[in-house]
């Protein structure tokens, strides 16, 4: 399993799309086939499946990938805060299928506790 992101969450991913490390696109080969976005599911802790979008801007001055699709649903139904914590991981099987899987966690007086 590959870790993708472990991200403190700010007020921007929040509020509008979660911001996605560019070093971690090698696990979205079609994106450097060309592509500018792609729709993939993960799962979380409770087994919901969650509809997300990972987009790469092509203009403008802020270069960084982003998530959307239902990444701001999540956030609100795991009533997620700024300081808490989103891991994404990457796990591919010997078949070669490949699953996403979305982990948040609390910050509750400076440790991280999960949230279901």
């Amino acid at each position: 399993m590959a870790e993708l992101m472990n991200k403190t969450l700010k007020r921007t991913d929040l509020e509008n799309r979660l911001a996605y490390p560019t070093h971690s696109l090698w696990a979205f080969p079609q994106l450097s086939e060309g592509q500018t976005s792609i729709l993939f599911d993960a799962r979380d802790t409770l087994g919901k499946v969650w509809n997300l979008k990972l987009s790469t801007r092509t203009q403008g001055q802020y270069q960084q990938p982003v998530i959307t699709g239902e990444w701001l649903s999540l956030v609100q139904e795991k009533g997620l805060g700024v300081g808490d914590r989103i891991v994404l991981t990457r796990e591919v099987y010997e078949d070669d299928e490949v699953s996403y899987e979305i982990r948040t966690e609390r910050k509750i007086l400076n440790v991280w506790a999960p949230v279901q």
